[in-house]
């Protein structure tokens, strides 16, 4: 069983909702897990785990307001981490639930993976939970799973500038409109996730996670003042719609 302890953050204990009105604040949003051996390995790389993800939590809550959800962040093997983030993230598309994994990438380090990849996952997997218990869902066919990988990454961008997500730009533009001229027919498909955001069976790796942010950042283009919690809960064929995304034109 793994050891944890349940911390708070600034007194993070859940406060019981009040006639159906969110919380307004971080610390009455989130509940918190920290596996006991991440807060050690953080500590022993000079970060304080739990004031970094406090601040991150902050940054999210005051750009993307939501629901109460739980968070449970732990340390990962190599083998289990993004070798350029030195993270993982998964939430549960029915409870909306987030765990994040932080360990050592090949091809980053532990002080940037602290300090600017946690925050940057912990933004696109709260985001994730938004759309589930705010919006439309996680969603099961092959648009929606492209369109909500794409809302998440562009927002986790703008909540933690810097450099890109190795996804967003991870197919050359040929690629690109090759790989969307065999999506199209599939789009309504279900059971697509792990081939086109991994890749396999002819499919590029990440080859949907960089479609998906192409297509919103292409709405957000057309549609500039859409707010992150609006943008969050909208379907994914009116984003595909709006986005006016053609990739297979030259420029």
């Amino acid at each position: 069983m793994r050891s944890c302890l349940l911390i708070s953050i600034a007194a993070l204990a859940l406060v019981a909702a009040g006639c159906g009105a969110g919380p307004t604040s971080a610390k009455d949003r989130f509940d918190v897990i920290f596996d006991t051996g991440a807060a050690n390995r953080a500590e022993e790389h000079g970060a304080n785990l739990r004031q970094l993800v406090a601040h991150a939590l902050d940054r999210i809550n005051a750009l993307l307001p939501g629901p109460k959800t739980a968070i449970f962040i732990e340390y990962d093997a190599a083998s289990n981490v993004i070798p350029q983030t030195g993270t993982n993230g998964s939430t549960n598309p029915q409870t909306g639930h987030i765990t994040i994994g932080f360990g050592p990438g090949s091809q980053t380090n532990y002080q940037t993976t602290l300090s600017f990849w946690l925050p940057r996952t912990l933004s696109h997997e709260i985001n994730h939970s938004v759309r589930i218990l705010a919006g439309p869902g996680f969603g099961t066919s092959l648009l929606e799973d492209t369109i909500t990988e794409g809302i998440s990454s562009v927002f986790d961008e703008a909540a933690f500038p810097g450099p890109p997500n190795p996804w967003d730009n991870a197919l050359k533009a040929s690629q690109e409109c090759t790989m969307w001229k065999q999506a199209k027919p599939l789009l309504g498909d279900s059971g697509l996730y792990a081939q086109w955001m991994f890749g396999g069976g002819g499919v590029p790796h990440w080859t949907a996670f960089a479609i998906g942010y192409h297509i919103v950042r292409d709405y957000l283009h057309h549609h500039p003042h859409t707010s992150w919690a609006t943008l969050t809960s909208t379907s994914a064929s009116a984003i595909l719609a709006g986005s006016h995304y053609q990739p297979c034109t030259q420029p």
